[in-house]
């Protein structure tokens, strides 16, 4: 293959000069432009220290992808590098997540020369931005380092490491609606293939000004240990840094003077750069940079955590100058145009998102001055006085012809219905806006133009639209849920053949089930988990009020005396014959394990049905009082018997779905409460919903998603999507699965 020495693009051997520009073709690959017969090679995107990288297209599917050949020189100075190659390419393929360039392919040409068929993005990268912004603001470093700390914490979940991150590796997407979703990481594992090969690369570079990672390795890796997820915390520092000073903190004229900074020099205070940060945020940066491993921040995780306590404190400074405890409410802006910084009493504590909303929660009651600023218009501000109630606030900083239209005040406040739990704690004043409006919203969308969405429906509505997503990456992961029934298959409608009557007396040779409920008290406690998976994070403080929960999931005997007397009839009802049931009544030694097949119809028609037989208000938890009963309320467990995994606790990790009879594992919660873990998935009355902080883009869906919680027998308590108190997927409420049941709580 040749190539032409201006222009980059791929020819045959057989075309001496560029038909584009006339400049002559210079050999580089054995072989002509196609790989293993489908693959087109069109031109050169880039060289690096290990391969060059193509613009390649499919022959048959006509689909853009970008290829990368190691180079030949390096092959044939190792025999052994194929196959290690082929082992990091099955490694970088294993992680999908929408921050990581997608491998999709794998070959070698001429038995000799390994290549990697990957994802193609189109924008800029991170070095480009740098080189192009200078700085960041904290609150715009903030977002691209979310989002690449995202994509690195699914490779670490997986074991994988990518030991050579720099702003050159991530790409900045420019057909993708916001940062959280623009942000791409290249070349996972693929960088280092060894250790020893490290020094050779940099010579290379220094020659050719192509690559830059010595400015961005940890101290552990000069000395040729073994990186690990902490060796890419460190780089992460490094880019952090950058990002906000305007440059890396080591430099040096030579490799030797870079290596000897990394491991004994402090990094530089941001003030020797001209640049001014808050101390928090100073320190949170200096942790990621800390020489030993031991003493750096743990994982990415924690990363986000700190930067994000730094730069948008949860107490955000808003508060009264008198003493004692005082109401707090909430506060909605408007704002026009969107994206503009709010600031509170002089501090910074978000920007309004692309329509123009931010939700404030905590704001202490008494008098609070605000400010709105956009590049381009002159400041908004005003005075607002709080006395415990929500308010509600527009801030036009642009003239009547520009200014975005406002919703109808019919539609600013969203009713809660008694039967779906609102996901907002259930102590909160129900006249308090009911959305999933991020309280901390996301800053300005880098190297992506978004034009403000017009329309007519209020921020609130598209919130409570968004419940009906389905969470991209949960989809492409859960492989458990998938097999369990929740995924696919299973289906059937949701009408009922007839209409239950409540009874109160069973009929002859129908055992009449009591139900057996637990006494929780109310509480605060710690929601979410920033160590699981995507839909889990962030970690935030909810309330709940003290309840009463079903002791065991509703079990198959509970719901054929529930179908008994009042002759209900499942829509699907030969669902139930593949799950313990036989001729319409539960076969003999499955009274007591889990009813499962049920859907939000079925549950409904249930809890109304014993809730008339006991005179009281059954109904499904909501996601915050199921977490809070599987964590132990403020202890915050990560499972219900505390904070490791034993197997004589909980029916799980089995290879099917087959249940056991309901308290057979007897590690209940603190308070008594069974089988909270494992053996059937629960529904809960909680729509899909973003945790407050959340990044997550939800696509509106046509049917309402239900959280699920618990895992069951099927599901594990290991790898991408391991089963813990914290665990969460949605479910459309209509499905029927064999892994999935339901237990009912009762208000006090």
């Amino acid at each position: 293959m040749k190539e032409c020495q201006l222009c980059k693009t791929c020819y045959q051997d057989s075309v001496a000069t560029c038909p584009k520009d006339g400049m002559p073709t210079m050999h580089t690959i054995a072989g002509e432009p196609v790989l293993e017969g489908k693959y087109q090679l069109e031109s050169r995107l880039g060289q690096g220290g290990m391969g060059v990288v193509y613009k390649a297209r499919h022959a048959y599917l006509k689909t853009q992808l970008a290829i990368k050949i190691i180079l030949p020189d390096l092959v044939g100075n190792d025999p052994q590098l194929v196959t290690r190659f082929r082992q990091e390419a099955l490694a970088a393929a294993a992680i999908r997540h929408q921050n990581v360039v997608a491998v999709t392919d794998y070959g070698v040409i001429n038995g000799q020369i390994p290549f990697l068929v990957m994802e193609y993005v189109e924008g800029e990268s991170l070095h480009d931005l740098l080189a192009r912004e200078k700085r960041l603001d904290p609150e715009k470093a903030f977002d691209v380092m979310s989002a690449i700390c995202n994509g690195v914490g699914a490779a670490h979940h997986q074991g994988i490491v990518h030991r050579d991150l720099k702003p050159l590796n991530i790409m900045i997407c420019t057909d993708r609606p916001n940062i959280s979703q623009a942000v791409k990481i290249l070349d996972f594992g693929l960088a280092k293939i060894k250790s020893g090969e490290l020094l050779g690369s940099f010579i290379q570079a220094q020659t050719t000004g192509l690559m830059g990672s010595p400015f961005y390795m940890a101290p552990e890796q000069w000395a040729d240990d073994e990186p690990d997820a902490r060796s890419d915390i460190y780089s992460l520092g490094v880019m952090l840094y950058q990002m906000l000073a305007g440059d890396v903190p080591f430099k040096g004229s030579s490799i030797p003077a870079i290596m000897k900074k990394h491991i004994s020099d402090p990094a530089p205070k941001f003030a020797e750069f001209g640049v001014s940060v808050s101390p928090a945020l100073e320190t949170a940066v200096m942790h990621t940079l800390a020489k030993e491993k031991d003493k750096r921040t743990g994982t990415v995780e924690q990363m986000i955590a700190e930067l994000k306590e730094a730069i948008y404190p949860q107490a955000i400074g808003i508060h009264t100058t008198s003493g004692g405890a005082l109401p707090v409410s909430t506060l909605n802006i408007r704002t026009n145009p969107p994206k503009a910084k709010v600031f509170v009493d002089n501090v910074a504590v978000g920007q309004s998102r692309v329509d123009g909303w931010i939700t404030l929660n905590g704001i202490q009651s008494g008098n609070h001055h605000l400010r709105v600023s956009a590049d381009g218009f002159p400041d908004w501000t005003s005075d607002v006085v709080f006395d415990g109630r929500p308010q509600q606030v527009v801030a036009d900083l642009v003239s009547e012809a520009q200014r975005i239209p406002m919703p109808a005040a019919t539609v600013a406040y969203n009713a809660v219905s008694r039967d779906t739990p609102s996901r907002m704690s259930t102590t909160q004043d129900v006249d308090m806006l009911k959305t999933s409006v991020q309280q901390w919203d996301t800053g300005p969308k880098i190297g992506v133009e978004s034009q403000p969405r017009r329309g007519f429906f209020s921020p609130l509505v598209l919130a409570a639209l968004g419940v009906f997503a389905l969470f991209a990456v949960g989809a492409l992961g859960l492989g458990g849920a998938y097999m369990a029934g929740l995924l696919g298959g299973g289906g059937g409608g949701n009408v009922n053949n007839a209409t239950p009557t409540p009874g109160n007396t069973p009929p002859p040779n129908v055992t009449s089930i009591k139900a057996d409920l637990i006494q929780i008290p109310g509480g605060r406690f710690k929601m979410g988990n920033n160590s699981g998976t995507e839909q889990e994070k962030p970690e935030h403080e909810e309330t709940v009020e003290g309840f009463a929960m079903d002791k065991t999931e509703v079990t198959n005997a509970a719901f054929y005396e529930f179908m008994a007397t009042s002759n209900y009839k499942p829509a699907s009802e030969e669902s139930f014959l593949a799950a313990d049931w036989e001729k319409g009544k539960p076969i003999a030694g499955a009274e007591n394990k889990p009813v499962r097949y049920v859907n939000m119809e079925d549950i409904k028609a249930f809890a109304a049905w014993r809730s008339k037989r006991d005179n009281v208000t059954y109904r499904l938890p909501t996601e915050q009082e199921w977490e809070y009963a599987a964590r132990n309320g403020a202890k915050g467990n990560l499972f219900p018997w505390g904070d490791k995994f034993d197997p004589r606790c909980a029916h799980i990790n089995n290879p099917n779905n087959d249940t056991v009879v309901s308290g057979t594992k007897t590690c209940p919660n603190q308070w008594g409460v069974q089988d909270l873990i494992g053996n059937a998935f629960e529904w809960t009355g909680s729509e899909w919903w973003p945790y407050p902080g959340s990044t997550v883009d939800l696509p509106a869906q046509a049917e309402k998603q239900y959280m699920i919680r618990g895992g069951g027998s099927f599901d594990k308590t290991s790898g991408p999507n391991p089963i813990t108190s914290t665990f969460r997927f949605p479910a459309i409420g209509s499905r029927r699965s064999p892994g999935l049941g339901f237990r009912l709580v009762r208000a006090n």
